[in-house]
């Protein structure tokens, strides 16, 4: 597939041309009456027993969730959501797996890690890539929770940077390989029987050697594994995480995933889909502290009055719910089209995972804020859940890489376009051939001036919504003007150029939040079934959402323009010379 029909395909990747596909995002892709009987069935299951079950103060305490738990959550099919019926799964599609995952995550931070580390990268290779021979004999012990997968990726010089990893398979002329070096910060480590490892391998290509990535299945039973000792971590502390050792370990040729040398897209594959569940997981999470804060502001008076009265504690809960709806939209409109069979989706699931993360740990912040002294306290699950929620930034790609990624990969294609005007940009070379000249640099024109009017590019959206459909389409004209302002700028140097890179990150961000919502709310008014007060509910949540992601659009669109960049990189260069700060207020 070309870049431009990859781009194409992604809903996101569209933004970058200024375009949109109704038939993608209209109408919302909500849950069908099968769909909503599996969930509310699973999610009840789920939620009972975490209402019995899990105690996430004493998990947390003891840096340990009970054996006993684990098997529980195997037993109700928790470890194998994914997995085929066939082969012992629960095969639920994308969408019911994001909604079951929710539920997990809203009762505890460590228990949704354990079992995200398990199948949503854990084992989520040979789902997309494994032999009938490697999925017949895993799946079924995977997906029952007998045996507990993990994802080696990681390394102490190599973070987001996944292709700098220094851990070596050596052929062994056989077939087999024989695998040397270690992982870091490995979750479920020393609890697995099964990880997804990533090594590289020499390979002859054009007469020269070069190293490329391969992915092994390294079982806990071979010689040579061995594990580190179990990390005290800020939050989700039930969860495990160690480093694991390989000292020439020999992997046979069955365990190979996929073909040699293909790893890295492998481990970026199940990174795309595991961010997903991510995404879902905070969804679930900022439902339970908005629910926390709801309580304990109805339930606190001040001044003869419940704190829920006062406009500064209005504006929070009002925040709060906002960004709820706005993650839980854009979050299900992927899972709706992945599950519709989009295949180029690594753009949407890193939205959600940036939006989702952040979005949470913004609630969390403010729950904690809105329950004061008692938020701080230990007593109470807010300070557990700030510390639990903090490594949602982190994993799974960084926001600031994943920024990078978004940005860099969405102007590839949109680059591809300028490279023909590129090639005649000076004019006296372009008079040389006129007419050529005149129709290529007449279709930039047309191009440009197309997206500079205001037109109405969703047709689909509810007559209440249609002012913000304007909205949209101008501020997606906007942005994809910036995306060619920005490449015939800084040309190639836009890989090094990391913050205009963060700004064309966040509008299209901004964009896929805009456009979910509109989408959502759309089929949500448009329902005779749906009561008048809860589309009023849903009506006042999609305003605010909207308003809040077009600030946020347009100041990134002004700073393209108008911006401290320069300053920032003398700043900080400044700051590492002076090894901080650098000054006291005694000398200066």
């Amino acid at each position: 597939m070309s870049e431009e029909k990859e781009m194409m395909n992604s809903v996101v990747g569209g933004f970058f041309y200024g375009e949109v596909h109704e038939e993608n995002v209209f109408p919302y892709p909500h849950f069908s009456d099968e769909q909503k009987e599996i969930a509310k069935e699973f999610t009840s299951a789920v939620s009972k027993f975490g209402q019995d079950n899990i105690d996430g103060e004493k998990f947390d305490n003891d840096a340990k969730i009970p054996d006993e738990v684990i098997q529980g959550l195997a037993d109700l099919g928790l470890c194998g959501l994914g997995v085929p019926e066939e082969l012992g799964g629960m095969g639920l599609d994308y969408t019911l797996y994001s909604r079951v995952f929710a539920e997990v995550a809203s009762i505890d931070g460590s228990c949704a890690t354990f079992l995200g580390a398990h199948q949503s990268i854990g084992y989520r290779a040979i789902i997309n890539e494994g032999t009938d021979a490697q999925k017949e004999k895993w799946l079924p012990r995977l997906a029952s929770g007998e045996a507990i997968a993990a994802f080696c990726l990681t390394e102490p010089g190599s973070g987001s940077d996944a292709y700098s990893i220094k851990t070596k398979a050596v052929d062994n002329g056989d077939g087999s390989y024989t695998l040397t070096g270690q992982k870091l910060w490995i979750t479920n480590a020393g609890m697995a029987e099964f990880y997804t490892v990533f090594a590289k391998t020499d390979h002859e290509i054009d007469g020269k050697k070069v190293e490329k990535i391969t992915a092994f299945i390294v079982e806990k039973s071979m010689e040579g594994v061995s594990f580190g000792e179990k990390e005290n971590k800020m939050g989700i502390r039930a969860s495990e995480t160690r480093a694991v050792y390989f000292d020439k370990v020999k992997v046979p040729a069955d365990n190979i995933i996929g073909e040699l040398g293909k790893g890295f897209k492998i481990a970026m594959n199940v990174l795309n889909s595991g961010r997903l569940s991510l995404g879902s997981g905070c969804v679930g999470g900022m439902k339970t502290i908005l629910e926390l804060a709801t309580e304990h502001a109805s339930g606190r008076k001040q001044f003869d009055k419940t704190i829920t009265e006062f406009g500064l504690i209005q504006e929070k809960l009002a925040d709060m719910s906002a960004h709820i709806y706005a993650t839980e939209s854009l979050v299900y409109m992927t899972t709706g089209n992945m599950t519709k069979g989009m295949n180029d989706y690594y753009l949407e699931t890193a939205v959600c995972k940036i939006f989702g993360s952040e979005s949470l740990w913004k609630v969390v912040d403010t729950g904690l804020q809105i329950a004061a002294g008692t938020g701080y306290m230990k007593e109470y699950p807010y300070e557990r859940i700030m510390r639990d929620s903090r490594i949602n930034l982190i994993f799974e790609g960084t926001n600031e890489i994943l920024r990078c990624f978004l940005a860099l990969s969405g102007i590839r294609g949109p680059s591809e376009r300028l490279k023909e005007l590129g090639k005649i940009s000076n004019v006296s070379k372009a008079l040389e051939d006129p007419i050529k000249s005149l129709g290529v640099l007449t279709d930039f024109a047309k191009n440009r001036i197309s997206k500079m009017m205001p037109t109405r590019s969703l047709g689909q959206v509810h007559p209440k919504l249609e002012d913000w459909a304007d909205e949209f389409s101008s501020m997606l004209g906007g942005f994809s003007i910036q995306v060619e302002n920005t490449l015939m700028k800084y040309g190639k140097k836009i890989i090094d150029n990391e913050l205009p890179q963060k700004r064309l990150a966040d509008m299209s961000i901004q964009l896929y939040v805009m456009l979910s919502v509109l989408s959502r709310t759309t089929s949500i008014l448009n329902d005779e079934k749906i009561s008048d007060e809860k589309k009023d509910y849903c009506y006042n949540l999609t305003l605010l959402s909207l308003k809040n992601a077009k600030y946020e659009f347009i100041k990134n669109l002004k700073g393209m323009n108008k911006n401290n960049d320069k300053v920032i990189e003398k700043l900080s260069q400044q700051v590492c010379e002076n090894e901080g700060y650098g000054l006291d207020i005694i000398d200066f």
